[in-house]
């Protein structure tokens, strides 16, 4: 064969090559009508093209459709102004027929109702057929998502491969989407369509992941009238304040918990979903137990009963800490419950050791209640400080008000590690009893605190004042009145038994029956304490044991100024009308004139 019939043998081939290479515009009806009608009588799905359409045979037979609108029955789905490109078997289309091994469809805007694809025939559509021409592989690149049912839930940049060999095969699944500015990754999800159809189990697994969590579930899934799955679960969130401020999603406490994770055997089924055996990892701590999600109410009820070795719950009294400004006073900004009322939770927890804040607890039983607008949490028991502590605490919103309510009861708590935890010094000592009563209602912290009432009451016995030896001091006052003033703050005062209440009223405070016993002296406290100003303008009483409290011959003391600032300092009238130098001057009162720079007449 001579050279010139060779290079036109390669000449011929290289342009039949070409041309089966090149994409060919489609001007009849013919295949186009077969892709159409293939799409219909296989998925359901309505084809219509408004742009070019093209074919090409090599190096796999395709068709390409621009600006095509593709429908579901009933405005299930709706996709607009995408393009379609489908991958044709070569010997189904030799013999005539059209059978799509491949479909992706990119930068197509869709529409979908959720309510609408539930109702779909699914198990139809996965159902396995003699003369199957299922496409083994779909493709979804940079699509846009919108729900008409669904709100805040639009998918930006949606690519999606779902993989599907055959029809006893699994369907294989991956790829992203961005929402509320957000990538999420599906990074794995797996199922068989064909036993899922025929109601019988089916291997499942998905793996979702975002930048604020990640969600793993494998496990079994069946459906028909009773659908259900069991299996295992992780759940993970590196800050449940991000992904509630980015998804929207409420949950309880849910502006306040940082890290989360819940992972262990679930069941799940319509109405509910279970753990019976979970592990709920809170920030540092790890809680094992129970838990349970109930779909019975118009939002989901969270349940559970959880026992933890140590738990700190510090992060949950944020919003007391908040209750106060920068100067120290009453918050003026308006409570709002709806930030930590999400869904509704009923939640039973024990711990070993629990830290409330500045707060530690041992041996911890307590119980915590979310339902919208409320907020209830009690503890039914816990070593406090070598004693025990019970008490209960409400939020309730009531209009644009809200409710609090707090009661307790303490018994054997050691007064001088209480003051030392709270940051405060150890000025008394002893084993403390008591209970305490607070309840109102208001907008802001300030209000509730103005329309403060409650009763409270407390008894320390076997204890000392630390930095105040009162035996000394009366003895010093008796020699030297006026110089015993200047230095009184030393030593200690033993007690057999110190008590106190304080009964409130629009947020003032009045102090009754106090009184102070021991060996040698004895003592009494009167005056106020302010919750709106959180103050205190109080007078001790002090004189030998077994006297009559005559103000002649007892040592007083001024106790003022606010919580954080306690000033404690001896009466200047009692003290000069002891001293016989300066006693003359009370038989003069009429050559005195009151001065507020002149502390003898302030005393007067």
């Amino acid at each position: 064969m001579s050279r010139r019939v060779v290079f036109l043998i390669a000449l011929i081939s290289l342009a039949v090559l070409g041309a089966a290479a090149a994409p060919w515009t489609l001007t009849g009806s013919g295949l186009s009508s077969a892709v159409t009608e293939h799409m219909k009588e296989r998925y359901g799905l309505e084809l219509k093209a408004e742009g070019r359409s093209t074919f090409a045979l090599l190096p796999i037979p395709r068709v390409k459709f621009e600006n095509v609108t593709i429908r579901f029955p009933g405005k299930a789905l709706e996709a607009e102004g995408g393009t379609l490109r489908g991958e044709l078997r070569l010997l189904p289309m030799v013999l005539g027929r059209v059978e799509l091994a491949e479909v992706s469809l990119s930068e197509a805007n869709i529409t979908a109702s959720s309510k609408a694809l539930q109702g779909l025939d699914w198990a139809g559509l996965a159902k396995a057929r003699p003369d199957d021409a299922r496409a083994r592989r779909l493709i979804l690149a940079g699509a846009t998502v919108r729900w008409t049912d669904l709100e805040d839930a639009k998918l930006d940049r949606v690519n999606l491969v779902v993989s599907w060999a055959d029809a006893d095969s699994p369907l294989y699944a991956v790829g992203s989407a961005v929402w509320q500015n957000e990538t999420v990754l599906l990074e794995q999800a797996s199922l068989t369509p064909s036993l899922l159809a025929s109601d019988q189990i089916s291997p499942v697994s998905l793996i979702l992941s975002a930048p604020s969590g990640r969600i793993a579930v494998t496990g079994e899934a069946q459906l028909g009238d009773d659908p259900r799955m069991t299996g295992e679960s992780t759940i993970e969130a590196k800050s449940v304040r991000d992904f509630t401020h980015w998804s929207g999603v409420e949950l309880p406490f849910g502006s306040l918990v940082r890290a989360l994770s819940v992972a262990g055997d679930f069941s799940m089924h319509r109405r509910r979903l279970t753990w019976p055996s979970v592990a709920v990892t809170l920030g540092k701590d790890k809680l094992e137990g129970t838990m349970a999600v109930r779909f019975e109410a118009e939002r989901p009820i969270i349940t559970g009963t959880l026992a933890a070795g140590t738990l700190n719950l510090s992060d949950l009294f944020v919003p007391f800490k908040q209750a106060r400004n920068e100067s120290g006073a009453w918050s003026s900004e308006t409570i709002d419950l709806a930030h930590t009322t999400g869904s509704s939770l009923d939640l039973r927890l024990s711990a070993s050791s629990a830290q409330l804040g500045r707060l530690r607890l041992d041996d911890m039983a307590a119980s915590v209640l979310v339902r919208p607008g409320r907020i209830e949490a009690s503890i039914g028991r816990a070593d406090f400080h070598k004693g025990t502590l019970k008490g209960r605490l409400s939020l309730i919103a009531q209009g644009k008000s809200v409710e609090f309510k707090s009661q307790g009861t303490f018994s054997g708590v050691d007064v001088s590690t209480f003051l030392a935890a709270i940051g405060e010094p150890r000025w008394l000592t002893g084993a403390a009893q008591g209970q305490f009563q607070l309840e109102g209602s208001g907008k802001t912290p300030a209000e509730v605190m103005r329309h403060a009432q409650g009763r409270s009451s407390v008894t320390v016995k076997e204890g000392e004042l630390v930095g105040l030896a009162l035996d000394d001091a009366l003895r010093r006052v008796e020699k030297r009145p006026l110089l015993a003033s200047l230095n009184w703050k030393s030593g200690r005062t033993a007690f057999d038994q110190a008590q106190a209440q304080l009964v409130v009223e629009k947020g003032i405070g009045k102090v009754l029956d106090t009184r102070l016993t021991a060996p040698t002296i004895q003592a009494g406290l009167d005056g106020q304490v302010s919750l709106v100003d959180r103050a205190l303008s109080l007078k001790a009483h002090v004189s030998q044991a077994g006297a009559s409290p005559d103000p002649d011959v007892a040592l007083e003391f001024d106790i003022t100024g606010g919580w954080d600032s306690v000033t404690v300092m001896p009466d200047v009238r009692s003290l000069i009308k002891r001293s016989g130098a300066a006693k003359p001057l009370f038989g003069r009162q009429q050559l005195i004139q009151p001065s507020s720079q002149n502390p003898l007449a302030t005393a007067q």
